[in-house]
């Protein structure tokens, strides 16, 4: 009878309403099986909202993915973000360095680093070191997040290299701009989209290509470009998580302040998450042997000879954003600065470099 008592009771009981979940959309010219998508889906997500329930006492949220140039293609995702067409940008950000001229600093320095959370830090790091950092990201309307960092880059040819002369007269396709990262070793660097460099290897055009290994493996082109060179030109910052301001400043302090925590919890996740990535499919490649991958590693001797070939890029770099009115030196101090507190052994200093420039 008291059972029966209590049931009439809660069923007469007004139902308590749920709150509305948080809506975002999401919007980037990758596809969604892209590395970086798949990070952001995994790793980010998760963080942003274990952070913000907390903050909210039980906050839900619904994501709206507009991948794949769904909303913009490479280049106008950040405009996209700016006129409130998404939420959240997953920003490229070599096919954004007109609008944003400090934010590809990593791509202008290779052989600095190995270590993907080291990268990553550093370059977060300078959000909070630097105006001229987020002057860029606040023009377009939004605030940086994070960054996602690649895993290492190598240099994936088809005839085997065992020495700098044997790159002279190679054509060596980059995707985005590390043009400079050949200069001094005589191979010509071919800059092409991503999609067409499998038929440039078909026609014999192409003799290699720069990449990190997570890319040879979306592309398929490991049968290809079946050499494999451990450079160490290291990884890369590619990419960026940014938030429309207006959005931003919709939220109250303590839900601001947990989309930030957690957007620095996740820095290092991330970058780890796209190294192990990559450390799983070499392994992938090295069972594989018949047909695939071979893995060479680079004498250190050769590699400091291409090191020491090279112009100083970091000095370039900043002078060119100087020129533009950019803090240059001082950002470039500051992020070599870091990757050495983080024990990275850059294998050329470049803010300290003295070598004239061409």
């Amino acid at each position: 009878m008291i059972a029966a008592s209590a049931a009439a009771v809660i069923a007469a009981a007004p139902a308590v309403a749920e709150s509305e979940p948080e809506h975002f959309t999401v919007v980037s010219g990758l596809p969604a099986k892209h590395p970086a998508v798949v990070i952001f889906r995994k790793h980010f997500r998760a963080a942003v909202e274990e952070q913000m329930a907390a903050a909210s006492e039980g906050m839900t949220f619904k994501w709206h993915p507009a991948y794949d140039g769904t909303i913009a293609k490479h280049g106008d995702v950040l405009e996209a973000v700016a006129d409130g067409l998404g939420d959240i940008g997953l920003i490229a950000l070599d096919h954004e360095s007109r609008l944003l001229p400090l934010q590809n600093i990593s791509l202008h320095l290779p052989f600095s680093t190995t270590q993907c959370t080291v990268a990553a830090g550093a370059y977060h790091d300078l959000h909070t070191s630097f105006v001229d950092m987020n002057a860029p990201w606040q023009k377009a309307g939004q605030i940086y997040l994070a960054n996602i960092t690649t895993d290492g880059f190598g240099l994936f040819t088809v005839p085997k290299i065992k020495q700098i002369a044997d790159l002279r007269g190679l054509t060596i396709a980059v995707s985005i701009r590390i043009e400079s990262w050949l200069s001094g070793v005589a191979a010509k660097p071919f800059r092409m989209p991503q999609g067409q460099i499998t038929g440039a290897l078909d026609a014999g055009s192409l003799d290699g290509a720069i990449m990190p290994i997570t890319k040879i493996a979306e592309l398929k082109l490991e049968r290809q470009l079946n050499n494999y060179l451990l450079t160490e030109f290291g990884p890369q910052t590619a990419y960026a998580i940014t938030i429309n301001a207006q959005r931003f400043a919709e939220f109250s302090d303590p839900l601001r302040q947990a989309l930030l925590t957690a957007a620095d919890a996740f820095v290092p996740v991330g970058a780890q998450a796209y190294c192990d990535a990559g450390s799983r499919i070499l392994d992938e490649f090295k069972k594989l042997k018949k047909g695939r991958m071979s893995t060479q590693r680079f004498f250190r001797s050769r590699r400091e000879e291409w090191v020491a070939a090279l112009p100083p890029l970091g000095r370039q770099w900043a002078s060119a954003r100087e020129a533009e009115g950019y803090a240059g030196s001082e950002v470039l101090s500051a992020y070599m600065d870091s990757l050495r507190a983080a024990g990275a052994e850059p294998k050329r200093h470049w803010d300290r470099d003295d070598a004239p420039i061409n």
